[in-house]
């Protein structure tokens, strides 16, 4: 028994040998995801006329990096180009962009819960027309017609040439925010969200464009004994959103649930699991430079917390939070859901640029005002 043991450490340690040096290693210039990401965006970029640059690439510095929206643009109306009023061209050169940025996975995250928004037109087109006892029909009009693919906008800032620089995708549903600073790339906040959740109806009826989100939470909460469970539950009832959405971060001032540091082995890989479900969302390098700092600051320094029922199909809350990392994921209903990522101490390549931004979003009444100012314009866009 004692041999065998003696035999597992050795072996432990010439892994942890070797993952050290494959850390280490230096990639090929070509396969690093900022040489990648600059390239296409210089190619993008090439493919605007000028007006569509003058209203598309921006000063890196602007606070407008840090203002992004996660609702219908009848409601907020994000900065850049938007989709819709690309052409073929231009939408292939920020599908090339799109891609050098991020893994398959989370590429067909953020492509799928874009062409959500166009079945979700289909499907309240339809049931708007169903309706004839509706006051607001002429508003909610205006509402459903802005539900589309075409309605993401793309951003960048600052001169991808330069080496310090940033992009923007964002609109309803979807929002992720890069920045390439020396060869680095950050990736938060990035929030993505789903509704439906899973459609229910016609030729993709079953299809998720957040297949995992929730159910990793899920599996990782009832992996906890009922004395872990007891410590992680902060309230029977989930919460109403997401705590640190647009406009809102550092609004969490302390640590809630159950630290890491309690979890056995099995729990902890669960627990990796649901992590790399928002880290891997990137290309590998970019996950595994996040990966790193969280191993820096200590997975064991993590916590977890949950809101409302352990149900995958109930309406419920949970958040990992550590020193160098913010996941939330909320069920805002039985078929919508939210969720974010952070880092809190680098969001927007903050600690790299040594700049600060300001991040602002309407309150949802403000938005809620402006919708109807532009549908009684009768201007949605």
């Amino acid at each position: 028994m004692k041999s065998l043991v003696a035999s597992l450490t050795i072996s432990i340690m010439g892994l942890a040998t070797s993952l050290a040096a494959y850390a280490a290693d230096v990639l090929p210039e070509h396969a690093r995801s900022s040489t990648q990401m600059t390239s296409a965006a210089i190619s993008f970029i090439a493919s605007l006329d000028e007006d569509q640059i003058e209203s598309t690439v921006f000063d890196l510095e602007v606070d407008d990096r840090a203002t992004w929206p996660n609702l219908p643009i009848i409601m907020v109306q994000p900065d850049g180009l938007l989709v819709g009023n690309m052409s073929d061209e231009q939408r292939a050169a920020l599908q090339d962009l799109l891609r050098a940025s991020m893994s398959s996975q989370g590429y067909a995250k953020f492509t799928g819960i874009m062409q959500l928004d166009d079945l979700l037109h289909d499907f309240e087109a339809a049931e708007l027309e169903k309706r004839t006892d509706m006051e607001d029909k002429t508003y909610r009009a205006a509402f459903v017609a802005t539900r589309s693919s075409g309605n993401y906008a793309a951003a960048i800032f600052g001169n991808p040439a330069s080496g310090d620089w940033g992009w923007k995708l964002a609109g309803h549903h979807a929002a992720v925010n890069f920045t390439i600073a020396d060869g680095r790339v950050g990736f938060t906040p990035t929030f993505l969200g789903s509704s439906p959740m899973a459609v229910d109806t016609g030729p993709y009826s079953g299809w998720m464009a957040l297949p995992h989100e929730g159910s990793r939470g899920v599996d990782f909460m009832l992996s906890l004994t009922e004395a872990q469970q007891r410590a992680a539950t902060i309230d029977a009832v989930s919460s109403d959103g997401i705590f640190e959405g647009p406009g809102h971060r550092a609004s969490l001032s302390k640590y809630e649930g159950l630290k890491a540091e309690e979890l056995s082995v099995g729990q902890a890989r669960l627990l990796r699991a649901l992590v790399s479900e928002y880290v891997g969302n990137v290309d590998f390098d970019s996950a595994e430079a996040q990966l790193a700092l969280i191993d820096q600051s200590g997975w064991d320094e993590l916590w977890f917390s949950w809101r409302g029922p352990v149900d995958v199909n109930g309406k419920f809350y949970y958040r990992v939070h550590g020193p160098r990392l913010l996941i939330e994921y909320n069920r805002q209903g039985s078929n919508h859901d939210h969720m974010i990522i952070r880092d809190p101490q680098n969001d927007y390549g903050e600690d790299w640029l040594e700049l600060h931004y300001e991040e602002h979003h309407p309150t949802l009444r403000e938005a809620s005002q402006a919708a109807r100012r532009r549908a009684a314009a009768g201007s949605p866009e």
